[in-house]
């Protein structure tokens, strides 16, 4: 079963301004190695228009997620504790279906 984060993404461009972008990912919560707090990206939604504007964005966590020989990281939106309550949720469900 697949669960829905919400992700934040950097515009890579090579000039001083930083924007971002939040848009939906679907996780297998099976994959999911280890979650942190971010505080690089708690630090930046304190300066940056985009988060200020959006609402309830409280925190933001980073998403190791196994690929096999490596892992691949994503941020996405919630605390450590939130989103790990999110992805309990999938597997609890997944376990009752199952």
């Amino acid at each position: 079963m697949l669960i829905k984060l919400t992700e934040v993404c950097r515009n890579s461009a090579v000039t001083s301004a930083q924007n971002f972008t939040l848009r939906e990912v679907f996780i297998n919560p099976e994959h999911i190695i280890m979650i942190r707090e971010d505080a690089h990206t708690k630090t930046l939604n304190a300066h940056t228009k985009e988060y200020r504007d959006a609402q309830g964005i409280e925190g933001f966590s980073k998403l190791t997620i196994n690929r096999g020989h490596s892992g691949t990281e994503i941020v996405v939106v919630g605390t450590p504790e939130v989103v790990k309550k999110q992805l309990n949720l999938s597997l609890t469900q997944q376990l009752l279906q199952g």
